[in-house]
């Protein structure tokens, strides 16, 4: 996670630019609820998600991303996913955009359901999505199954949103948001020759992505 943190951290100045469409799937989530009461962003970023909310707290596990989020929204705070820094039921909703893919679900999901009151939204992008990078996304099933028996189900979907990059530009999209890391690859780190590859071997970039929101049982 230390090397996750790094290069985010990295990331943080750069990564709205190019964060496509991690904004897209972020007005998405937004659409599914009317969000109103305290809120924590999982995985704030720079806040894209937080953007047009209120009574909003952002939780980061990179140190720069959280402090561009602190700049925008005030309330920010270093954290990790796996063990939040919050008493149980702290918040009325608990929403993450393109965060916890990078988690070890087991662990994040029953510490959002933890935290959250009453909804719990997500977007998060599953199996499907850019394969020949070989990256281990999780299954949408897999996703799904963690909340089952601990909310109650109120809206998915799964939509395939494309990436508006390619070639050398596809290479950019991934260092400039920080996402370029692989846990399956040597030090985590895509090396040359397999950006190289990758980037002959990609027609049509995109995620597929699972959204939902659901009410944590009491």
């Amino acid at each position: 996670m230390k090397v996750l943190s790094l290069r985010f951290s990295r990331a943080c100045r750069s990564y709205e630019e190019w964060a496509i469409p991690q904004r897209y799937c972020a007005e998405r989530l937004k659409a599914l609820e009317k969000i109103d009461g305290s809120l924590l962003d999982l995985g704030c970023g720079t806040g894209l998600l937080s953007e047009g909310l209120e009574g909003v707290v952002g939780v980061d596990i990179a140190m720069g991303m959280a402090r561009v989020y602190r700049e925008r929204f005030q309330r920010a705070v270093l954290g990790d996913a796996h063990d939040l820094p919050f008493k149980d039921k702290s918040f009325d909703f608990v929403i993450s955009n393109f965060a916890l893919h990078w988690t070890d679900l087991s662990r994040s999901i029953p510490e959002a359901l933890r935290v959250c009151r009453r909804l719990f939204l997500c977007a998060i992008p599953v199996k499907g999505s850019l394969p020949e990078l070989g990256f281990p996304f999780p299954e949408a099933e897999k996703v799904l199954g963690l909340l089952e028996g601990k909310t109650v189900m109120r809206n998915f979907f799964i939509e395939h949103v494309s990436i508006p990059f390619g070639g050398w530009d596809l290479v950019r999209f991934f260092h400039y948001t920080g996402s370029s890391f692989n846990p399956l690859s040597k030090g985590g780190i895509i090396s040359r020759k397999g950006i190289e590859s990758m980037i002959y071997k990609i027609d049509k970039p995109s995620f597929k992505v699972l959204f939902f929101s659901c009410e944590v049982r009491k």
